[in-house]
């Protein structure tokens, strides 16, 4: 049987750079992952979608905002299906090929594109090799969930895998999920001129977050095109004559129906760990199916961690990478180190973008913590204004006593960017006064983090 000293399952985010971490530390890994080579990420996720808005939000833009800026167009604007998806494929290929690069030849580490099942608590079949393991790293990632909902069956209803490959639209399409996934695609296809209603179970979105950042923000979607509809809840699924239709109620209202043409389940996704034979190795998994891992991410058998979406920790990619290192390194090494509980920044890629880190207002007050909080709308904002773009908002959470800021929630252009002038600033433990010292170029959209730390310093 092979020896190995790691083990590392996926070549994903998180697998990548456990087994670089690994392998910094001077030992002999084997990165094991069947093909396509990538991971989430660049394959099915961040990057190909991001690619697609951005031709989607250049058309909506081309289209609808040229006349604020006094500029007009000779001639139709279209999209070119095809050559978008073959423009995405394209640039994720060479995306793949550069992850590639970053562990293949690179020294300590042998990659093998074959699947891995388990066989005992210290040994794998990868592939069909028998391999026998000191430590080992899973890092499956996750596969797109279909709901349960009667007369709704995979072959009739699309994932975000499958919309990321469109190259003819339908007419009409109802998105199930107004989470990330759901209102980029959806507003991807809707800016391509499909008609999109995201529909939504709960009745709030982001219930903890201030409701005037959350209604700005839908509201914003909206004027863009797409129909929301909250608080639905599906009892089953029609289909005739080509069409779909989604029967369901709206806060016990009676009945209600939605049709289209299609269905795209945005719902979420699931641990991809159901060929790993987890029984075998004496892998334990919560009541969500996902891999249990402990604070240093270490699972039930102690030989064996696991990292990113696999144990069912936040979905993105700053915190499988980071999840990765730390299980490369206590895979490695005799004295382990925790995951720490840092403030993640989440974003959502629409026009305009969503933002967040840290805590909202309403989960400080669940910590029992003094509250201090500014806002500003960036129609007060100098360079918004000039720029026609004004729809957004950012609200920032203090700790009133030690006047550290916690939190921040945002709604506007460059969001996804902004945000992290307040992730540095909670990962320092800045105080709204530290911050007012800095001195902002005049006139950026930074500037709105700089206006709103300076009503906060002067409330007190």
């Amino acid at each position: 049987m092979k020896k190995v000293q790691v083990l590392v399952i996926g070549a994903g985010s998180a697998g990548r750079y456990a087994a670089r971490e690994a392998a910094r530390l001077g030992k002999k890994v084997l990165l094991a992952s069947p093909p396509p080579f990538g991971g989430l990420c660049i394959l099915k996720g961040c990057m190909p979608s991001k690619a697609l808005l951005r031709s989607a939000h250049i058309l909506y833009e081309t289209k609808s905002e040229l006349n604020a800026l006094g500029l007009g167009l000779s001639g139709t604007v279209t999209a070119d299906l095809p050559s978008v998806i073959r423009m995405k494929n394209e640039m994720i290929a060479e995306m793949a090929d550069s992850a590639r690069t970053s562990v293949d030849g690179v020294p300590g580490i042998t990659l093998v594109e074959e699947p891995v099942t388990f066989l005992s608590l210290e040994s794998a079949l990868v592939g069909k090799e028998a391999v026998h393991f000191e430590r080992a790293v899973i890092a499956t990632g996750s596969l797109p969930k279909i709901p349960t909902i009667p007369g709704l069956s995979q072959d009739s209803v699309l994932t975000s895998d499958d919309i990321l490959e469109l190259e003819k639209l339908p007419e009409s399409m109802i998105v199930l999920g107004a989470g990330p996934v759901g209102l980029e695609l959806g507003q991807y296809l809707s800016m391509l001129g499909v008609r999109v209603t995201i529909v939504e179970l709960a009745s709030g979105w982001s219930p903890d977050l201030d409701p005037r950042i959350v209604s700005g923000y839908l509201d914003s979607l909206e004027r863009r095109g797409l129909a929301l509809q909250l608080g639905f809840r599906t009892e089953r699924v029609l289909q005739c004559s080509g069409k779909m239709t989604l029967v369901g109620e709206v806060g016990g209202s009676g009945q209600r129906e939605l049709t289209a043409e299609r269905i795209m389940a945005a719902t979420g996704r699931y641990p991809d760990v159901d060929r790993l034979n987890l029984q075998s190795a004496g892998v334990e998994l919560t009541r969500h199916q996902a891999v249990h891992v402990d604070p240093w991410l270490r699972t039930s058998n102690p030989r064996i961690f696991a990292a990113g979406d696999v144990t069912g920790a936040l979905p993105v990619l700053n915190l499988a990478t980071y999840h990765g290192e730390v299980a490369g390194y206590n895979a490695a090494s005799e004295i382990p180190k925790k995951a720490e509980d840092r403030a993640v920044p989440t974003a959502i890629f629409t026009e305009p973008e969503f933002a967040r880190v840290g805590l909202s207002e309403r989960q400080a007050h669940q910590r029992h913590l003094p509250v201090l909080t500014g806002y500003l709308p960036f129609s007060d904002l100098g360079k918004a204004i000039v720029n026609r773009q004004t729809d957004g908002a950012l609200k920032i959470i203090a700790n009133r006593l030690t006047r550290e800021i916690v939190g921040a929630e945002m709604y506007g252009p460059g969001a996804s960017d902004l945000i992290h002038l307040l992730t540095v600033s909670i990962g320092l433990s800045a105080t709204i006064d530290q911050y007012q010292r800095i001195l902002h170029i005049h006139p950026t959209m930074a500037e709105i983090v700089k206006y709103v730390v300076d009503e906060m310093a002067g409330a007190l």
